[in-house]
């Protein structure tokens, strides 16, 4: 078994774009419109909703175009290992994306916030 993608939601089309293409780096692959009838089989919400697909080798992100709100505490995430971790971290303090560093013990645990506030754990390829 192994992922075909991961799905999620940002508020703006503007952000997601600004976020995965310009600062991760993704190449924007695709644009797709679901019919409001197929998102209120999927999803229960009958709406056109629009959705960017940000793509590498390895990685494919499907970003939902929604105001949807996340819960508080927000513990939705998903993880990313970096060629280049030093150079993201840097690139994030530089570019205002919010950098979460979490320690205990020996452990460090990285987090990148994207503009609708979507958290993606970030660790160096060994």
């Amino acid at each position: 078994m192994e992922l075909n993608h991961i799905g999620i939601t940002n508020k703006s089309e503007d952000q997601a774009v600004r976020f995965y293409q310009d600062f991760l780096g993704l190449e924007k692959t695709r644009e797709i419109l679901l019919a409001p009838e197929l998102s209120e089989q999927l999803f229960s919400l009958y709406q056109e909703i629009k959705a960017l697909v940000f793509e590498k080798p390895g990685v494919k992100i499907e970003v939902f175009i929604s105001d949807f709100q996340h819960a508080d505490p927000n513990f939705i995430h998903f993880g990313l290992m970096l060629d280049n971790f030093a150079e993201i971290t840097e690139k994030a303090q530089r570019s205002h994306i919010e950098l979460i560093i979490g320690k205990h013990k020996e452990k460090t645990v990285y987090f990148l916030k994207d503009f609708s506030g979507n958290l993606i754990e970030i660790k160096q390829k060994s």
